[in-house]
């Protein structure tokens, strides 16, 4: 395996976690009258915020179990790891900010950044599916639950509003 699939699978967990945090978000953000700057904004410092405690909770289950304190080291590692989650952030954010700059209707903003977080979703379903089987049709299925997790979160935004 090359050092970038190696690199991508290893940001798997913040990604997935990251961009399932995006779609809870935008399915709680009320799309009659929304502003894409503040769902722009929302959407990062909402997954910064998660990235934070992530790394926050592994220092402190690892002090709990080590009995020990942290050092630059463990802090560095925790926010490596954790950090992955602000990936999931980027395309909704921009398709959110491209809204928020005119360069398209607000409601076509909040679709493409729907489709941003759904494409990660396919995209990491595809990636295990296909290195678990190492097959094309357990690949497909594997990003097709995967999607349709996204999708149920998206089915449930449009039940609720």
């Amino acid at each position: 395996m090359s050092e970038r699939a190696r690199q991508v699978d290893e940001a798997a967990f913040g990604v997935i976690y990251g961009t399932i945090t995006v779609m809870g978000v935008l399915a709680a953000t009320d799309t009659a009258a929304f502003d894409p700057l503040k769902t722009a904004l929302k959407l990062f410092v909402t997954v910064l915020a998660v990235a934070l405690a992530k790394t926050y909770s592994d220092l402190a289950a690892k002090a709990l179990t080590s009995g020990e304190g942290h050092s630059p080291a463990s802090v560095r590692s925790a926010w490596v790891h954790s950090r992955t989650t602000l990936i999931a952030a980027n395309g909704p954010t921009l398709a959110m900010l491209g809204g928020a700059a005119g360069l398209y209707d607000p409601t076509v903003a909040m679709i493409l950044a729907q489709i941003c977080a759904l494409g990660l979703l396919v995209f990491y379903g595809w990636r295990v599916g296909a290195r678990i089987s190492g097959r094309v049709l357990p690949a497909i299925w594997s990003a097709c639950a995967f999607g349709g997790c996204g999708l149920a979160l998206t089915a449930l935004k449009h039940a609720v509003h």
